[in-house]
């Protein structure tokens, strides 16, 4: 651990820690650690973490938003022009291939494992966070509530998300398959 200089906390600071709690997300695939061992790993000092965040809640909550956006613009890329059924599709699909993505598992664990308990504190700051990711989905629904019905939508991809990351599932494209034709037929549907 260093001690922080004289410089006061800012944007490139945030970004060191949030950076640091990549990699140690990367390493347990999991929120898994103190800020003690994130502060060490980034460099700074404990001081300097409380600076930028209120609490590891705080800077999960900024991992996760910066992650989501990335996350967005490259499934966006992948779906490419796509769009209706066929698009929605693709968002599907290959959001549960990103999952092989270096890195992304990772930032999947802390997001599927970490949602629940962050929904109960910090509801109004996790949808922001994951709006980048709720949105493109929206954009990809049409039905009377899109905004609504892509939260209902992701939160069930992200239960076959965390199935994967704790190995239940071993078929990601199966998987896929499986939650995009029940998504869009719901139980019993045409």
């Amino acid at each position: 651990m260093t001690f922080s200089g004289g410089t006061a906390p800012g944007p490139d600071r945030r970004r060191q820690l949030v950076a640091a709690a990549r990699l140690l997300a990367d390493e347990t695939g999991s929120a898994a650690f103190t800020v003690a061992r994130l502060t060490s790993r980034a460099g700074v000092s404990l001081k300097a973490f409380y600076a930028c965040f209120r609490s590891k809640d705080d800077l999960l909550l900024a991992l996760l938003a910066e992650d989501s956006r990335i996350g967005a613009d490259v499934l966006a890329a992948r779906i490419g022009s796509r769009t209706g059924r066929d698009g929605l599709r693709a968002y599907v699909v290959e959001l549960f291939d990103m999952l092989t993505l270096p890195g992304a598992i990772g930032y999947a664990g802390v997001l599927v494992r970490e949602r629940r308990r962050l929904t109960e504190s910090h509801d109004a700051e996790l949808r922001d966070a994951l709006a980048p990711l709720v949105d493109l989905l929206a954009h990809h629904i049409d039905t009377d509530d899109p905004k609504r019905d892509a939260r209902t939508m992701f939160a069930v991809l992200l239960e076959g998300i965390n199935d994967i990351v704790v190995g239940r599932v071993a078929d990601a494209n199966e998987l896929a398959e499986y939650l995009y034709r029940f998504c869009t037929t719901g139980v019993g549907g045409a």
